[in-house]
């Protein structure tokens, strides 16, 4: 059996996907919106072991990680993150509005609504302080209906403009995350259990990183039509992020979780384990 590969349809996961989409590909996709990929990794139940059949890696956001971040080990140096404004992860405010009381939130995603309460805490507080705790509103991703019920709208384009543009005042959060913590956004990276992701994987998804980065303007013209843009478009978007996991992007990821235990958000702060190769379970798979 393969194991699976969890992750979202999401343009900018084009470059670490090649080669590992279709039915010739060593693992079975699991594409799903960003806020139920986590259960693909999620522990199991009570007394349930898990099996191998269970194998499989995943693209998580930093939130989805950091709760459970003691069970997985990252996949060296893959991932997805931003240091300039990207048009991926924004915040439409009302212009009339001068304390946020609420936002509506993109249901589909999840540690972009703890981006948007950081960055709301830490450089836009609201003047009355009992009111900082904005209350959230889960909607679908249409800005304008958001806006009728919310003092503001967080949406996330998982492609160049899926979203339709408002006139509203707007916040880019990549943009707002640097200024703030002066490192890069880091929306997703290849997560994995150590006892069950053999070496075969990893290094599956290390290569198709290494070689998707260097096919950026082929995969964006294979791309194009399935996310409706053109394939220049889909080139400067792909183009406007890093494929990488440094050590920026790590110190990003520690800061943003730093941030999310400080206001409440996760009861602590997991370590970031990455996994050793030589170290990974040697192939046994039927």
């Amino acid at each position: 059996m393969k194991p699976f590969l969890a992750y979202p349809e999401a343009l900018f996961t084009k470059p670490l996907l090649y080669g590992l989409e279709g039915s010739d590909s060593p693992f079975e996709s699991v594409v799903d919106i960003p806020a139920r990929i986590a259960l693909q990794m999620s522990k199991p139940e009570k007394g349930k072991r898990i099996q191998p059949e269970e194998a499989g890696c995943a693209f998580l956001s930093p939130v989805d990680f950091a709760r459970y971040g003691a069970e997985y080990c990252v996949v060296p140096n893959v991932g997805v993150s931003s240091f300039l404004p990207t048009d991926t992860v924004q915040l439409y405010v009302k212009s009339d509005i001068r304390n946020i009381k609420t936002m509506a939130v993109d249901i589909r995603v999840t540690s972009e609504i703890i981006l948007a309460k950081i960055i709301l805490m830490e450089k836009y507080p609201n003047e009355e302080s009992e009111q900082d705790n904005v209350q959230i509103i889960p909607m679908l991703p249409d800005v304008n209906a958001m806006l009728a019920k919310a003092d503001s709208a967080l949406v996330v384009n998982l492609s160049p403009g899926s979203v339709p543009v408002s006139d509203a005042f707007k916040l880019d959060l990549v943009e707002e995350w640097e200024d703030l913590t002066d490192l890069p956004y880091v929306h997703g990276f290849w997560v994995g259990r150590e006892n069950l992701t053999l070496a075969e994987d990893v290094q599956r998804l290390m290569r198709a990183k290494t070689e998707g980065t260097a096919l950026v303007e082929s995969i964006a013209e294979q791309s194009a039509a399935q996310f409706g843009v053109t394939a220049l478009q889909a080139k400067d978007y792909i183009g406007s992020f890093v494929y990488d996991f440094g050590e920026q992007q790590s110190d990003s990821l520690k800061e943003f979780m730093s941030y999310a235990y400080y206001f409440g958000i996760l009861p602590d702060i997991p370590e970031v384990n990455f996994f050793d190769i030589e170290d990974t379970p040697k192939p046994n798979r039927n």
